[in-house]
């Protein structure tokens, strides 16, 4: 090697500071509608995404159509909504009520960069309502990495129609707050 050659690489330096960093993750957020189901859902999810290591972050409860809005801005990761209302929202001449349908239906009619995952059995119980409202979580896609999704599922499997209408109730009557509902149901697991 030419001595030119050694000077100049003498010269160079890596700088290894950023590869020695652990990245912190982007912090999720998670939305909430304005009923009191839609914000201990949302208690629920973020305290299992908690768990799973990720920072998160609770918006306060806003419109549906708010909450859209700021999952297409990235402004929020997921939130929780009921089949038949998304549907709806999305698709407004839908007639369908076939839980296994509505479901199919929604994935087929989400605007490009959003998902849902498994939907609960647990529905949402309303009198007008002949449509299908079973608890599912609306996301970003791809943000989410698969063990959080999963995750997400483990509630879809747990979270009945009676654990979301007493969560909700008690909530209304002021005897808890959402958070503290969410809190004492994942204890109760």
């Amino acid at each position: 090697m030419s001595a030119a050659v050694v000077f100049a690489l003498a010269g160079c330096t890596v700088d290894n500071s950023r590869l020695d960093e652990a990245q912190a993750p982007a912090a999720i957020t998670v939305g909430s509608g304005e009923s009191a189901e839609s914000q201990v859902v949302s208690g629920i999810y973020a305290e299992i995404l908690r768990g799973t290591g990720s920072p998160v972050e609770e918006a306060a409860p806003v419109t549906r159509a708010e909450y859209v809005e700021e999952l297409g801005t990235a402004d929020t990761t997921l939130v929780p909504d009921f089949t038949g209302q998304l549907l709806h929202f999305f698709q407004p001449d839908s007639t369908l009520t076939d839980p296994d349908e509505v479901f199919e239906e929604l994935n087929r009619s989400l605007p490009e960069g959003f998902s849902v995952s498994d939907y609960s059995d647990a529905e949402l119980k309303t009198e007008a309502d002949t449509t299908a409202e079973n608890v599912v979580p609306l996301m970003r896609s791809g943000v989410l990495t698969e063990d959080q999704v999963k995750a997400l599922n483990v509630v879809a499997g747990e979270l009945t129609s009676a654990d979301l209408a007493s969560m909700a109730e008690r909530v209304r009557r002021g005897e808890t707050d959402p958070k503290r509902a969410a809190n004492e149901w994942l204890a109760a697991r």
